[in-house]
This record gives C-alpha cells, structure tokens and sequence, in this order.
C-alpha cells in the first residue's frame, strides 16, 4: 500500500492534467455535436450520414465511427477515439519514467531498500496507473454527461462507466508493454523502443481498414481491442475484447517483473554486446563532449534517428494513402459539395497539406516535449547541476538546449519533406517543390514554441513541466479544432500555434503567423533564461 500510495502520489500531476484535459475534450465535443448536427431527427440522420462516409476514409487516425446520430455516438467517436492515443502516450510517458527514470533519481533503490520487493514494486505501479487511468477515463465521460445536458439529454451512466473501464483497460495494457520494453533495453533506448513499439502496434491496425494484407497482424495489437468496444455507441460492452484488454497488460505486467527481477538496477536484461573498455576516471578524449551542440546531437542521436525514420515512413504512407481517402468522398455528391467549400486549386495538393501537415503538427509538437522530458530530468536527477559544475553559464545551457533541437527537428522535417516528396511524384501528385520544403522547414519554428514554453516550465518547475507542456499543446490543438465550429474571435483562434502554422503546402507561409512563432521563440526561450537564473537548481 505505501508503494502505490507513493506511485500515486509521483503520478499526481498526470492525474490532474489529463483528467482536466479528457474532462474538457468530452465536454466541447458534446457541446459542439449540438451545434453541427442540429436537433432534429433529419438533421441528424443527414449529419451522421455525411459524416460516416467521411469518417470511415480517417481510421488512420480514428476508430470507424457508430451512431453518429447521436451525442453518445459522436463523442465516443470524435473524443474517445483521440484520447487513445492521449492515453497511450501518458502509458509510454509514465512507464518509461517509472522504469527508467525513477531508477536513474534513486527512487527505485530507495523502496527496495525499505522492504518492498521488485514483484511488489511492479505490482504497485500497475495498480497506481489504472486507477490514474480510470479516473482521468471517468473524467472523460463526466464530460460528456454535462455536455448532454446542456443539449436537454441525458447520457447512461452505465455505458460511461464501461467506456471508462475500455479506455483505462488500453491505457494499461500500453503501460504494461512499455514496462516490459523498458526492463530490456538500456535507460536511454527506453522510451524510443516503447514509442516504436506503441506506434508500430497503433499503425498495424489502422493501416489494417486501408491494406488487407495487415489484417491478421491486427489481433496483436491491443488498438483493434479498443476499436471493437464503443459501449457509448451501441449501449452494451464488448466483454471479450474487454478482457483481452485486460490479459495483454497482464501479460505484459507479468514479464515485466519477471524480466525486473532477473536483471541488475541500472543494467538492461539484454545487453548488447560491446567491447570492454578499461575503467578511467580521465577527461573523455572524444572531441565531440567539447562542441556546444554537436555534442547534444550526439547524445541523442538515437532518438533523433528513430523520430527521422519514423516521420519518413509515415510521410510517405500519407501520400500513399491520399487517392484512397480523397477519390471515393469525392465521388459522393454531398462529399463534393463539402470538400469544395475548402479545397481550393489542386485537389490532391490541396488535401495533403491538411492530411500530412496536421499530423505532422501534432507528431513535431511530442518532439519538443520529450525534448523538454529530458530536459526536466537533468535537473531533478542532478545531470544539470553537473553540467553547470564544469563550469558552464546557466545562459548558455538554455541556448545549447535551442540548438540542439532546432537543429534535430530540422533534420526530421527535411528527411521527411523529401520522403513526401519521392512519394507523391510516384503517386503522380504535382506538389510545387518550393511550398513544399517551406511548410516542411516551418515545422522546425512550430516545435520550437512548444519547446520555448516548456523551457520556461522547466526552469520554473521541472517535475510538472511536461504534464503542463502537454495540458498547452492540447489547449492549443484544441482551440485550432472548435474555434471556427464556434465563430471563436480571431484574436483567441491566433493563440493556438496550429493556426499560426496556417496552410503552406496550399497557400504558402503565412509571414505574421511566421513572425508570431519566431516572437514566441524569443520571448519563451528569453524568460526562460531569467527563470533559471533566479532558480535553485534541483528545486
């Protein structure tokens, strides 16, 4: 008990953070299913109608929808859809620090050491995240009643609470995996081969709608488990895909603690094999720990590789997948109509800039805040100290830590503009080759203003950043999606660094909303150089 206590406690902010985030996720999406679908029985049958043709060509990122003529339906749909993949990424977050980074801080050592087993340490971070996960989940449907009353109607708080349990039950089953993955490879390879892992296993069965050839592989991956079960939409629970839920983190618990209890802290279960070296207590002799960001770059450069080949495949599975999305919707005459309120010119152009460059908003945003993860953990594990010990100036940490991620997201737009490119000239899709390295190379500013927030969180307060850092990204994901459903000002709907990024693809680089970011990225970066300044470090 005192170990889960202590986990739920370590866990506290993500608890807060994303049962805040779900909780207000359902609610604007309940909210705005009143506003688009109408009151009526024809209205909305016409709305759900146009919707499904155009939610079922989307399941690359979203579960095929069901009963979309309803608040329940929709929102089971367009809320509990996208919090999988929210909830995924707090499993890979918290399991990955839980294994990984708590055991580097001494934390893991500290609880052996009063009496608590490694079987027991296991069983007390599992337990602490589904009960996180189940309460944020809850909150998620709580959302969705208020937002239904609002609308005169009322939602089963039955179905809410199976919808909670399905969400939780995915949320745990990731956190397993990722703890197990995190038991076999060495600290730092941890959260990139759990997020390989996770997105692989995501990415087998979306694809699965789209290629038939990916739909056996699909019953391995706890995503089409989830996909099954919509208890909102249809009224009942699927049990046995609930339960398979439930047997694949079990699985992946157990082999966990088997795999903790077999290696040594500090040590992965599978060591690679590598020359010995003699033990020295020299200066390192590698030029490269004595260039300002060259040797940042070296530091993570499996990670920045893993994040360049990853944004290659999946830019190029994006253009593959743009004839197949966009030819049948336009073949439906509603679809036709819809479309061509906002595809201007070249249709296919015009589609990948939405497609692609929205996603890869939104995968350049989680760069910056695994950079600002890492940064965060320096200061509270003491790497920071250490650095600054050398001795280094607090201004010039902060400006090499800019740098460095500049320079790493720099690489992964230009490899991946160049993957979009290769690929869409094999589709026989005309891009203008200069609009397209512009809106590639504007993802690099675009993650710097996540990145210049979370510096000023991390020099202010380096254990809440990132949960606060990603509470900010979703706030502003969320003003670009429901701004224009609710006719927000455009002064609010410019608060959002998703809307400064505009259209470039299509319309080219917006230059105010270009000089906004780089206004962000200066004032952020600048107020987080007077923060750190005034801060003790490691507090």
């Amino acid at each position: 008990m005192i170990a889960t206590a202590l986990a739920l406690r370590l866990g506290r902010w993500g608890i807060v953070g994303f049962s805040s985030l779900a909780f207000i996720a359902s609610l604007i999406q309940a909210v705005g299913f009143y506003t688009i679908a109408g009151h009526s029985p024809a209205e909305r049958t016409t709305f759900a109608q146009s919707m499904t043709a155009l939610a079922t060509q989307f399941t690359l990122i979203l579960p095929p929808p069901s009963r979309l003529d309803t608040v329940a339906g929709y929102v089971q749909w367009r809320s509990f859809g996208g919090l999988a993949i929210l909830f995924a990424v707090w499993a890979l977050a918290s399991a990955s620090g839980a294994a990984r980074a708590d055991e580097e801080r001494g934390v893991v050592e500290s609880v052996l050491a009063a009496g608590v087993t490694r079987l027991g340490l296991i069983g007390s971070r599992i337990a602490a995240f589904a009960a996180s996960s189940f309460i944020a989940a809850l909150a998620a449907g709580l959302g969705l009643i208020a937002g239904a009353a609002s609308g005169g109607e009322s939602v089963s708080f039955g179905s809410v609470l199976e919808a909670a349990l399905v969400l939780a039950a995915l949320a745990l089953g990731c956190y397993s995996l990722t703890l197990l993955v995190s038991q076999l490879t060495a600290a730092r390879l941890a959260t990139a081969a759990s997020g390989m892992l996770l997105l692989a296993l995501f990415l087998i069965n979306s694809l699965s709608h789209t290629f038939s050839s990916l739909s056996l592989l699909r019953w391995l991956s706890p995503f089409r488990y989830y996909e099954l079960n919509q208890p909102l939409a249809s009224g009942a629970i699927d049990w046995r895909a609930t339960l398979m839920l439930l047997l694949i983190a079990l699985a992946g618990a157990a082999a966990a603690a088997v795999a903790f209890a077999s290696r040594d802290l500090g040590s992965p279960l599978i060591r690679l094999p590598v020359r010995s070296h003699p033990t020295t207590y020299e200066v390192a002799s590698l030029p490269l720990w004595r260039m300002p960001v060259v040797r940042g770059l070296y530091e993570r450069r499996v990670g920045i590789a893993v994040w360049t080949v990853g944004m290659a495949i999946l830019g190029a599975v994006s253009v593959a997948l743009t004839k197949s999305i966009l030819q049948p919707l336009l073949s439906i005459p509603s679809m036709g109509t819809f479309f061509g309120s906002f595809l201007h010119g070249q249709v296919y152009t015009t589609f990948l800039g939405y497609f692609w460059f929205g996603l890869a908003q939104l995968l350049f945003a989680a760069f910056a805040i695994t950079q600002v993860a890492r940064w965060s953990a320096e200061d509270v594990d003491g790497r920071l100290e250490l650095i600054l010990a050398n001795p280094q100036s607090r201004v010039a940490v902060v400006i090499e830590r800019a740098l460095v991620l500049m320079v790493g997201a720099t690489l992964i737009a230009a490899v991946s503009g160049l993957a979009v490119g290769y690929a869409s000239h094999n589709q026989s899709i005309d891009l203008n080759g200069s609009r397209l390295a512009a809106a590639s190379l504007l993802l690099v500013p675009f993650a710097l203003v996540f990145a210049a927030a979370g510096s000023v969180l991390a020099a202010w307060n380096p254990r809440g950043a990132v949960g606060l850092l990603g509470a900010f990204a979703f706030a502003s994901y969320l003003i670009s999606e429901v701004g224009p459903l609710f006719r927000w000002p455009a002064s609010i709907q410019n608060l959002s660094a998703f809307k400064l990024f505009g259209t470039p693809l299509s319309s080219g680089v917006d230059r105010a909303g270009l000089l906004t970011m780089v206004a962000i990225i200066v004032v952020g970066f600048g107020a987080s150089i007077l923060v750190m300044e005034r801060r003790d470090v490691g507090r």
